[in-house]
């Protein structure tokens, strides 16, 4: 299976039996959204990540995800239900009471730049208000659907955004407990511009951090706008189709999410998909057909992998949505007509994998590959090699950080230099039989600094 699959940790898969058979089922990457718990809860999942991993002798890639300038409500006492036409009010108060028909939003800026005509909208589209009027201690707004509204909902407002912070002081707690927890990714939220990211990987730098890559989240009309400039910034781009389609037509996402996929590839940058995916599974065992056809065409369009939320966070069946991901996957794959991203290599080494690729693939060969900090693997990846591709490192931090890539089948293996690795990665594969006699393999390594790329080619016998 070329495409990957992330899953998010949360009350439904909590325990550790129910981690280790997502991973048992093919999970490469948990994600732990902190928009959500508190560190209680993620040290508590973490634990549980670490002792799957370690009773079932594998790794799993984990991320963590950033809360980020988000828009919430407050603490509603109960849940407030109300029809299409009802008139209800906003109050600027961390506390808000349903009877009252309140609405809390403990948020200065937002508050004050709220204006007439203004449309609110939460729960992924679901419920849309409209500001009929601002006072001086409330706004009044009119629910445009029925629905039902909770504690600590996002929501985002039509058309519009606001000057905040690109880290807010939780999520810099956040990254304190991410660098000590050894994650290997972190997703910012509400990326805006390149210097979003940027000042995301200053506090990583103050913190010590080594190895830990950004996954930049488009899911804002600015980062839409501001596209090129965030794919050369970052290491992988998320495609966040649910606050997309908060803040575009639900009919302009599957455009847009092209588009970003389309543009991501072709500057070689890795790509997931998230949000909404296989969603019936929260409360079904099996996906309705436009889901099927959906995580289907996201397969085809070639992205590194495909993120589950609700449906392994709070679903009701988690591990059957792992299974079910999984089997499209393998449907599609079986087909062979992912589309290949056209790139133009403007490195050596760029131009390196590119024909070292095209080269195993014209020999039908298998393709050995041994990386210290991953970059080999990140090159060879995006040129979507239609031949196996076999990674070895010795080191797991580079190990979960190339997990994650299209197509790559990493392994921890020893050795010191890479000549060795490169022995012991064979040895590895000819004991699980992934390389036999008779095979055509292709052996190479990089060395950037001396700007040396070897091959070596040999049928095994």
């Amino acid at each position: 299976m070329k495409t990957k699959v992330i899953a998010t940790i949360g009350p439904a898969s909590a325990r550790k039996d129910v981690i280790k058979a997502l991973i048992h089922e093919g999970v490469h990457g948990l994600r732990i959204n902190f928009a959500h718990g508190d560190p209680s809860s993620w040290e508590h999942y973490v634990n549980l990540i670490r002792k799957a991993e370690e009773e079932l002798g594998t790794f799993v890639t984990l991320i963590g995800d950033l809360r980020g300038p988000s828009i919430r409500l407050g603490v509603l006492d109960e849940p407030l239900r109300f029809r299409s036409g009802d008139v209800l009010k906003i109050v600027n108060s961390e506390q808000g009471h349903a009877k009252d028909r309140e609405i809390p939003l403990p948020n200065d800026i937002v508050f004050e730049g709220l204006d007439v005509g203004d449309v609110i909208i939460m729960d992924d589209g679901r419920v849309r208000l409209r500001v009929t009027d601002v006072g001086h201690d409330h706004i009044e707004v009119t629910a445009l659907t029925d629905g039902a509204i909770t504690s600590r909902k996002a929501l985002v407002v039509q058309d519009k955004e606001f000057n905040l912070p690109t880290l807010t002081t939780h999520d810099l707690k956040v990254l304190d407990f991410i660098v000590k927890h050894g994650f290997n990714y972190v997703g910012l939220s509400y990326v805006r511009c390149a210097y979003d990211i940027e000042i995301l990987r200053k506090e990583l730098r103050r913190r010590g951090a080594k190895g830990i890559k950004v996954i930049a989240k488009i899911e804002t009309r600015s980062a839409v706008k501001n596209l090129n400039e965030i794919v050369e910034s970052t290491d992988v781009i998320l495609v966040a189709r649910g606050d997309l389609g908060m803040n575009y037509g639900l009919e302009e996402v599957p455009i847009i999410q092209r588009y970003i996929v389309s543009k991501s590839l072709s500057k070689g940058k890795p790509v997931i998909i998230a949000t909404q995916l296989l969603e019936s599974l929260t409360t079904n065992p099996v996906p309705n057909r436009s889901e099927v056809a959906d995580v289907h065409e996201a397969v085809l369009e070639g992205v590194d992998a495909l993120m589950l939320t609700n449906e392994t966070s709070v679903g009701k069946y988690p591990i059957e949505a792992v299974r079910w991901i999984k089997k499209i996957i393998k449907e599609v794959e079986k087909e062979g007509t992912i589309r290949k991203p056209d790139i133009k290599p403007r490195t050596l080494r760029s131009r390196f994998a590119k024909g070292i690729t095209e080269l195993a693939e014209s020999l039908g060969a298998k393709l050995l590959i041994f990386t210290m900090k991953g970059t080999t693997a990140f090159e060879i990846s995006k040129f979507r090699p239609t031949v196996p591709v076999y990674a070895g490192a010795n080191d797991l931090n580079v190990i979960k950080l190339i997990n994650i890539l299209w197509g790559i089948k990493p392994y921890l293996v020893k050795g010191s230099t890479y000549e060795e690795g490169l022995d012991e990665l064979l040895k590895v594969l000819r004991t699980k039989y992934a390389v036999n006699v008779g095979d055509i393999v292709i052996q190479t390594y990089g060395l950037k600094d001396e700007e040396l790329h070897i091959i070596k080619l040999r049928v095994v016998s």
